[in-house]
């Protein structure tokens, strides 16, 4: 075996090696796309549980009661994460709660009630959880779609069938009252 020979060898051997790392890569990316998705649905549907809990609390205005009802009860029974239908109710519900729960006074009249306090603390910590969840998503989503932009991994078809990842752009601040 000649010298050209055994470069030919460790050439194509490295090129099955990128290749498959690639491919394993783009595989636990996709993946970890799905879980990112899941823990955000998990957290939406966690707020919006504590929103209607929220609404039901006895001592609550009427009128942020009712409002706050009709939000989390849209965001509940919608299952997608990623539909612009979601993002659009799940907005809505962020931009209530902001408005609805924006000033200290209001919020420290809501806590007087020691299970809407334990709701609110509750509330506030879900929140941050959505944007972290949210963030973890966008990385993920970020990365695996530089790795599918990539010449050989387009030309060679490593990620299947798979559709391209979008990330879930939501609106997610925490209302202003409940920020420590």
């Amino acid at each position: 075996m000649n010298s050209q020979s055994i470069i030919l060898i460790v050439a194509i051997a490295f090129a099955v090696w990128y290749l498959s790392h690639q491919a394993g890569r783009l595989d636990r990316l996709h993946h970890r796309i799905e879980v990112t998705e899941l823990a955000l649905h998990g957290q939406l549907v966690r707020r919006g549980g504590i929103v209607a809990e929220l609404a039901a609390v006895p001592g609550i205005d009427p009128a942020l009661s009712v409002l706050w009802g009709q939000a989390a009860h849209e965001a509940l029974i919608l299952q997608e994460v990623s539909s612009p239908e979601r993002t659009q109710v799940e907005d809505e519900l962020t931009s209530i709660l902001v408005m609805t729960l924006d000033e200290a006074e209001e919020v420290n009249e809501i806590r007087s009630n020691q299970h809407a306090s334990a709701l609110l603390d509750e509330l506030a910590q879900v929140c941050d959880r959505i944007q972290m969840s949210q963030q973890f998503h966008t990385d993920a989503v970020r990365d695996c779609l530089e790795i599918r932009e990539q010449f050989l991994v387009r030309f060679f078809r490593l990620a299947g069938r798979a559709k391209p990842p979008v990330p879930v752009d939501l609106d997610v601040q925490i209302p202003p009252a409940l920020v420590d």
